[in-house]
């Protein structure tokens, strides 16, 4: 399924209003679709407020309220505009409202607030048609900061068609107020808004209504991850052995942070690695064999000197960064590592180490996964978060495309960005998984995955995907709040399969 900017869905519309579907036709179908929905959760004394404004995301709502007038809920309905300023569907929607009597308040005058204050004391919902994905950066009117604090200190259910009104629908940014919705109905595909920056909090839950465009009308290489769409796992075959399935090497640890070259290497187990072994400096041998599962190798290192041990290890993918610090010169191992043509995930500190041998990285031709948040990658490219925050998937397929490498930048809808400029917005996870070690973990999944003869960038995917899947089904059984990393480890077996 693919992702989308406004601009691109626009181009969807027009490309069906071309092939013959008529615009007005499109929003009856937008607008049919969504009363659907929002009549699941309805009883029969409900009573529903929805605020249209005045362009096409009005004109879906005031489509809504006569699907649900007809159906015999009552409905406060509130254009938030003059007439005269609608879009040209939104008056052809209108004129159907009115050719069936139905009561059309407005909001432009302060009894206007007064009377809609006071339905709001009785409303069971209010349905957001404001505003749709399109909003731009610019200073909303003062009646529209009003109306929005109405419905945020409303108390019951809001639900917010296509986006919440106030967010734009490009890179999820408020332009300075927005609607809190508990749900938003997104019409035929994910916007970017709804993905990025403050969008999923705004947004609520989704749902996803099909309106018959094709996402295949645009070039597009955005996608919003779904498990069909993974390789990973795989069928195995009878007649193999562990290292079929990888042999993986972890470096990782340092004294004070132990535990994240255990988690990685749990990770890496977890998700089906045949073999791991993991090196360690010299200072945390001993707590870490302690620690460490039973089925992994430990071993040590020197960080100055590449260990003959990793150099003729028999490995297939090489995972370096958890918990090893910025206090010691990790630049060599990682040259080495640049020069050779095993894969490569780079996580935590190793990324901080990276910024030294960027050159190295450049020039290097071997696979390499990078697996930043948005602070790491902020020092790792030398530009402020506040301006990667605004363009965070140019920023992101620039990086990826120049240097060859696969950029996981993690946040709540993780993005997985390909060499060739593919996006894969991430659609498991919770935010109960914000917890250290967390991770660590997904590192050695994706190293686990990798050395199980599986491409880099679905390794990365998968992992993605895997990872936040397990945090849901803890935080589904047990909440979120005592969700951590070694929840995550136990409940692979479950979504694993």
């Amino acid at each position: 399924m693919k992702v989308v900017t406004p601009k691109e869905m626009a181009v969807m519309d027009r490309h069906a209003i071309a092939a013959g579907t008529s615009s007005i036709e499109l929003m009856e179908r937008t607008g049919h679709a969504c009363a659907e929905i929002i009549k699941e959760d309805l009883d029969a004394d409900a009573q529903i407020i929805i605020l249209c404004g005045p362009g096409n995301n009005g004109g879906d709502g005031l489509v809504i309220a006569r699907s649900l007038i007809e159906d015999g809920y009552t409905v406060h309905l509130f254009l938030t505009a003059a007439e005269t300023k609608l879009s040209a569907d939104s008056r052809t929607s209108l004129k159907r409202l009115e050719e069936k009597n139905i009561l059309v308040h407005t909001l432009l005058e302060d009894s206007d607030f007064e009377d809609l204050g006071l339905i709001m004391k009785s409303a069971t919902h209010i349905i957001d048609a404001i505003f749709g994905t399109g909003l731009v950066e610019k200073e909303l009117p003062e009646n529209y900061h009003r109306i929005f604090d109405m419905v945020n200190n409303f108390e019951k259910e809001k639900i917010a068609i296509d986006i919440p009104s106030g967010l734009r629908g490009d890179l999820g940014l408020t332009i300075g107020n927005a609607i809190f919705a508990d749900r938003t109905i997104v019409i035929q595909n994910y916007k970017t808004g709804c993905l990025l920056n403050d969008g999923p909090d705004y947004a609520g839950d989704t749902v996803l209504i099909d309106i018959g465009l094709d996402e295949n009308s645009i070039p597009n290489e955005k996608y919003y991850t779904q498990e069909i769409d993974l390789k990973f796992p795989q069928k195995r075959k009878k007649n193999t052995h562990k290292y079929d399935y990888g042999s993986v090497v972890v470096i990782a640890g340092s004294k004070g942070m132990s535990g994240a070259g255990i988690l990685s290497i749990e990770g890496a187990l977890k998700s089906g690695g045949g073999l791991v072994t993991c090196y360690v400096p010299h200072d945390i041998y001993i707590p870490v064999v302690a620690r460490a599962p039973a089925e992994a190798l430990i071993k040590t290192y020197d960080c100055n000197i590449t260990s003959d041990d990793i150099k003729n290890d028999r490995k297939k993918v090489v995972l370096i960064g958890p918990g090893i610090g910025r206090a010691k010169n990790y630049s060599f191992i990682l040259e080495h590592l640049l020069e050779s043509s095993l894969p490569v995930v780079i996580d935590a500190d190793g990324i901080h180490h990276l910024a030294v041998v960027g050159d190295a990285l450049k020039e290097s031709k071997t696979p390499v996964v990078i697996t930043p948040h948005f602070g790491e990658f902020s020092k790792l490219i030398d530009v402020p978060r506040e301006d990667i925050l605004k363009d965070p998937i140019g920023y992101g397929q620039k990086f990826a495309t120049e240097y060859q490498v696969v950029l996981v930048l993690k946040g709540y809808r993780t993005m997985v960005f390909g060499t060739n400029g593919e996006i894969w917005f991430n659609s498991t996870g919770n935010p109960g998984m914000a917890t250290g070690g967390s991770g660590d973990v997904l590192a050695g999944m994706i190293a686990g995955i990798a050395g199980q003869n599986v491409d880099l960038f679905e390794a990365a995917r998968a992992g993605v995907f895997y990872h936040g899947k397990a945090g849901d089904y803890y935080a589904e059984k047990f909440g979120q709040s005592t969700l951590t990393a070694h929840s995550i480890v136990g409940c692979l077996k479950y979504v694993l399969k």
